[in-house]
């Protein structure tokens, strides 16, 4: 997948969370979204993952206008948050089965508990959600994107409820990912540990973009990018 946005701008009302953002993603590539609170980070992956429709601009999967896409193409990204967009009514194999046959995959029941089995919730696959911790819940989603497989991946602060070994699953999770050519893009205030993991650093500042290069380049102005726009060193 290819992903294009063009002159893309949100306003809430008359503030401008987003403005004239100009972005091209290429298959394979971890991007590290970063920029003060209140840059618009969130708001550039709600975008991205189509849950709010651009004030203006364009956002294009493949050369398809997304705001317009089937639901098919829409079934190709996915948004990964701490414990967002889970049922907790439902137990935690009840949410992977309604998933995978929301998304047309395999719900089978080994690639389920497989799934579960991975990110360590095989014990847990009776439980309500609603009783898990937001680790957990955490987890949880990585098993909903291990078997949805999307080819835009986007990931808004998932560091904070995870515990060491939870951040090695998503960062193997990612990884992985990324080498079978979906993109990811993560905004975390973990700044250090993202720009470990990502080949990709773009940088907001009041709906701007501010900076945007690659490992393969030199980063000469990254430094200065980054003590001006994020001078404590969160995103």
């Amino acid at each position: 997948m290819r992903v294009t946005a063009n002159k893309l701008a949100k306003a809430y009302g008359f503030l401008w969370a987003l403005r004239e953002l100009n972005l091209e993603l290429t298959p394979g590539e971890c991007v590290a979204l970063l920029g003060p609170n209140g840059a618009g980070k969130t708001t550039l992956l709600k975008l991205l993952a189509g849950l709010i429709p651009p004030t203006s601009g364009q956002i294009r999967l493949d050369g398809e206008d997304f705001s317009r896409g089937a639901a098919a193409l829409r079934a190709r990204v996915g948004l990964l948050e701490p414990a967002g967009h889970l049922y907790e009514n439902l137990t935690v194999r009840e949410n992977l089965a309604f998933f995978t046959r929301l998304y047309d995959r395999n719900s089978a029941a080994p690639a389920i508990d497989a799934a579960l089995a991975h990110v360590g919730l095989g014990r847990r696959a009776g439980d309500y959600v609603a009783n898990l911790s937001s680790g957990m819940k955490c987890r949880l989603s990585i098993a909903k994107w291990l078997l949805l497989q999307p080819e835009l991946l986007l990931l808004d602060e998932p560091y904070g409820v995870l515990d060491g070994s939870g951040v090695d699953l998503l960062e193997d999770f990612l990884r992985d990912q990324c080498a079978k050519g979906s993109i990811v893009v993560m905004a975390s205030h973990h700044v250090s540990r993202v720009l470990g993991l990502c080949e990709r650093a773009v940088i907001l500042s009041q709906g701007r973009l501010t900076f945007n290069e690659t490992k393969r380049q030199p980063w000469p102005s990254f430094d200065q990018a980054f003590s001006e726009f994020l001078p404590h060193g969160g995103a």
